[in-house]
């Protein structure tokens, strides 16, 4: 029998399992938050844009800001990890998720120009400008309506390119 050359494509993938883990998503815990600025910072550096290392402070700053939304005192924002459910205690990856069911609160806010002591923190100044005004402008036209923002998803290096793209 002939197989259809794109079920043929298929053929790898079903006869070998490609993930070889049960992997689970799950709220991140106090006890995650080290793990979690970790793989934040390795993937991303202290800016989404450009990956300018972590300033003095920058990790403790995330630390404490990522405790208070666990705390509950942001509660738009979930954080959310992946585990492998045979190593519990390793976070794979790690997403924030802000929802906004009438819009967003802080408009206002998002108008108001970057702190100068937010710019003074490295030589990347100019970066951190340019990507507050990015952000402040596409968060604001969105703002304006209901919605869910994926603020960050990232990996830790040892996990990436294991999914779909992973080659078999």
């Amino acid at each position: 029998m002939r197989v259809p050359k794109t079920c043929a494509v298929l053929i790898p993938f079903l006869q070998n399992q490609v993930c070889k883990m049960t992997l689970e998503v799950r709220p991140v815990e106090h006890a995650d938050v080290a793990q979690c600025v970790g793989i934040r910072v390795a993937s991303l550096g202290s800016l989404v844009i450009g990956r300018p290392p972590p300033y003095p402070g920058y990790v403790q700053e995330q630390e404490a800001s990522l405790h208070n939304d666990l705390d509950g005192n942001n509660s738009h924002v979930r954080h959310l990890k992946v585990v492998d459910t045979e190593n519990e205690e390793e976070v794979m990856a790690y997403a924030k998720w802000e929802i906004y069911e009438k819009g967003r609160l802080d408009l206002d806010k998002l108008r108001q120009p970057i702190n100068q002591s937010d710019l003074e923190v490295d030589q990347f100044c100019r970066l951190r400008e340019a990507a507050h005004e990015y952000f402040c402008r596409r968060n604001g036209e969105m703002g304006k309506h209901p919605h869910l923002l994926l603020a960050l998803l990232v990996t830790a290096a040892k996990h990436r390119r294991q999914g779909a793209a992973a080659k078999p």
